[in-house]
Order: C-alpha cells, then sequence, then structure tokens
C-alpha cells in the first residue's frame, strides 16, 4: 500500500478505497471487466483509467481467481472473510435476541401466574389461643359484623376455632 501511494500519489489510495468499498458493497468479489469497473466507479478519462488499471494489477493488493466456467474474478478475500463474519454475527445475535424474549416472556408468565394465584397469609390474633370456643365465635362475630375483614379472613378464623372439650 506504502509502495502504491509513493509511485502512484495520494490519489492511487482513493481509486483504491473507492473500489474497496464498492466490493464491500456488493460481497466481496466481483467479475474481472475493467471497462465495467470504470464506468461503475464513474472513470473516463484516460490517466484516471491507466492509474486504476497499475492499482488494481500491479501492487498485489486484491484477489484474483477463475471459476469453473473460466470468468474472472476480483476482490478482497479479507473482506470477504469479514463480510461473513459479520453477518454470522447477525444471525446468531438475532437467534440471542428471539431466546431471551422468549425466556424473558416464560418468566414473566410464570410470575403472572404465581401472583395470581397466591393465596393471602393470615395470622390469628394474638389472644386467640387463650380465649375459649364462645369467646373465639363472639369474636368472629364481631369481624362479620365491622366488614373490616373479608370473608376469607372470617374462613380462616373459623378454621381455626377450638374443639370443644368433652
Amino acid at each position: 500500500m506504502a509502495l502504491m501511494i509513493r509511485k502512484e500519489g495520494i490519489e492511487s489510495y482513493g481509486l483504491y478505497m473507492q473500489f474497496s468499498d464498492t466490493l464491500h458493497t456488493i460481497g466481496g468479489y466481483q467479475e474481472y471487466n475493467f471497462d465495467d469497473i470504470c464506468l461503475m466507479l464513474g472513470h473516463t478519462k484516460k490517466l484516471i483509467k491507466a492509474k486504476l488499471l497499475r492499482v488494481l494489477n500491479d501492487y498485489g493488493l486484491f484477489d484474483f481467481y477463475a471459476d469453473e466456467n473460466g470468468v474472472e474474478f476480483i476482490g478482497l478475500e479479507t473482506l470477504k472473510e469479514d463480510i461473513e463474519a459479520l453477518n454470522k454475527k447477525k444471525i446468531n445475535g438475532a437467534k440471542g435476541g428471539r431466546k431471551r424474549a422468549e425466556n424473558y416472556k416464560n418468566k414473566k408468565e410464570v410470575i403472572e401466574a404465581s401472583q395470581g394465584r397466591k393465596e393471602p397469609k393470615w395470622t390469628l390474633p394474638s389472644d386467640w389461643d387463650t380465649l375459649n370456643k364462645i369467646s373465639q365465635l363472639s369474636l368472629i362475630d364481631r369481624f362479620k359484623e365491622s366488614k373490616f375483614r373479608g370473608s376469607s379472613f372470617i374462613d380462616f378464623l373459623q378454621s381455626n376455632l377450638k374443639e370443644e372439650l368433652k
């Protein structure tokens, strides 16, 4: 690269970057037809075209290969590998994002389900054990009249009544 810039000038670096950017846009490789490349990059002047030809061929900055039909391609192997790696990261990132979203949704559903079935925890009044059954029943009646507590609390108290002594 430094040799090219010394021999051809900074304009050669601009030509290199312009073509590299174009290759990046189209996926790393392109059929090697010099006239089409010049047209695609918008270079029509003979001096610029000659410099571009030297940048493409003389400094070993680009990779060339021919497919099974004998068509020659020019590109940047490292650029192609970078594009493939970025695409792989993008696909894997999307998979991870979908999995996180699914896990979050499942966790939220479990929490909502457990909160929906949650029974209230009641505690007996502090003197409940010292009261006889009649006193406990009268306390339950007072709670029913005051409507301060819900029916589930009253059911809880009734389930904890003392047994009759025989």
